[in-house]
C-alpha cells in the first residue's frame, strides 16, 4: 500500500470513528412556547405536533417529544427519551390552535457547527465541562421557531427559523383530532387569539454589547459567579474569581442577573436581580448593537442590598432577593 492510500485509509477510519462516536452520544429533545395566561388557559401558546422529526447526519432520525409544547420561553423540564447522532435539521408539522393554523417547519442546521456542537464540550470553569445535552425548540406566534443548544444548564441560541402555513390541512385535522375529546372548531373557539404576534419574541433576540461590573464597599468581598438568564431564552454562567467585571460581549438583554459572593467563612450569599422588561428595553432602544454599555451592581457593605446601574444611572428593577448561600468555590474562605 502506497503512502497516499495509507493516509486516505487513516482519514476514513478517523471519520468513521468520529461518526460512530457522535451516533452513540446521547442527548435530549425539548419543546417549549411563550408562557402567558388567557382566561383559564395558562399556556395559550401551546402547540400540538403531528410530526416531529429531527434529521440526523448518521442516518436514522431523532424526534421531538410526543404531544405538545410546554414550559416557558427557552425552558421546559419535560424531556423526551434519549436521542442519538448529530442533529442537522428538522422536519416538523404542528398545530397552533390560537391561530387556527397548521405549520410546517423544514430547516437545515449549519452542518459544521452541529458537528462541533456534538463533538466538543462547553468549558466555563477550570474544573467544569458540560457536554452537549440537547436541543430545545421554541414555538412562538406566526410560525416563529427558535432552537437552542443546551449544555447542562446552559442554553445558547442556534438560530431563528420560519415555519410556513399549510393551507390544505383536512387530512392533518383528521389525524390530530381523531383521539381528542374536542373537535377543531371547539378548540379554536376556546383558544383563538386574533392578534397573536411574534413581535415581542423577535424583540427579545436583539443583541447589544455590554459588560457587567461589580462594585462594593467591603474589601473582604469575594465574587465568584455571574449568571445571565436572558429574555431571548439563553442562559450563561461566568465564573470569575478575583475579577469584578466581565468582558464586553454581544448578548441579549438579561431578564435575571444572579451573583454569588462571600465576605467571610460564615457569610456566603446569592443575589438575584429581576429586571423590568419595559424599563430595560426602553433604555436600550436607541443603542446600536456595537456600542459598549456597562451594567454596574453595587453590593452594600452589610450584604443586605443590591442596586443596578446602567452607565452610572440607577435602573428601576422589579425586585431584588438575597439568600444565604451554601455553595463553596475554589478560593472560598
Amino acid at each position: 500500500m502506497d503512502k497516499l492510500n495509507k493516509v486516505l485509509l487513516v482519514l476514513i477510519i478517523t471519520l468513521n470513528t468520529s461518526c460512530q462516536m457522535r451516533n452513540n452520544y446521547e442527548w435530549q429533545s425539548y419543546t417549549c412556547q411563550p408562557s402567558q395566561r388567557h382566561n383559564d388557559n395558562i399556556n395559550i401558546y401551546r402547540v400540538e405536533f403531528v410530526k416531529g422529526d429531527i434529521l440526523i447526519l448518521e442516518g436514522k432520525s431523532a424526534s421531538l417529544p410526543i404531544g405538545g409544547s410546554s414550559g416557558t420561553w427557552g425552558y421546559t423540564p419535560s424531556a423526551w427519551t434519549p436521542q442519538h447522532g448529530t442533529p442537522i435539521g428538522a422536519d416538523v408539522i404542528y398545530y397552533a390552535g390560537y391561530e387556527r393554523k397548521f405549520y410546517h417547519l423544514k430547516v437545515d442546521f449549519p452542518l459544521e457547527e452541529m458537528k462541533r456542537t456534538v463533538d466538543t464540550t462547553y468549558q466555563y470553569n477550570d474544573d467544569t465541562h458540560e457536554k452537549f445535552s440537547g436541543l430545545n425548540f421554541g414555538f412562538a406566534p406566526q410560525g416563529m421557531v427558535v432552537v437552542w443548544k443546551q449544555y447542562g444548564v446552559f442554553r445558547l441560541e442556534l438560530g431563528r427559523y420560519q415555519a410556513v402555513v399549510i393551507k390544505d390541512d383536512k387530512q392533518l385535522e383528521e389525524r390530530l383530532f381523531r383521539s381528542w375529546s374536542m373537535n377543531r372548531q371547539e378548540v379554536e373557539e376556546r383558544d383563538f387569539l386574533p392578534n397573536a404576534s411574534c413581535t415581542k419574541w423577535d424583540m427579545y433576540r436583539q443583541r447589544y454589547t455590554f459588560r457587567l461590573k461589580m462594585e462594593n464597599e467591603n474589601p473582604a468581598l469575594r465574587l465568584f459567579r455571574y449568571c445571565f438568564t436572558n429574555y431571548n431564552g439563553e442562559k450563561d454562567i461566568i465564573f470569575m474569581p478575583q475579577r469584578p467585571e466581565t468582558t464586553y460581549d454581544n448578548r441579549a438583554l438579561p431578564q435575571i442577573l444572579e451573583l454569588d459572593w462571600e465576605t467571610s467563612p460564615d457569610d456566603r450569599f446569592r443575589g438575584n436581580i429581576f429586571l423590568n422588561e419595559k424599563v430595560i428595553f426602553e433604555k436600550f432602544k436607541n443603542f446600536k448593537p456595537d456600542d459598549k454599555q456597562e451594567f454596574e451592581v453595587k453590593i452594600s457593605k452589610d450584604n443586605r442590598s443590591l442596586e443596578l446601574f446602567l452607565n452610572h444611572e440607577q435602573v428601576e428593577v422589579d425586585s431584588v432577593r438575597i439568600y444565604e448561600g451554601s455553595v463553596m468555590y475554589e478560593g472560598s474562605y
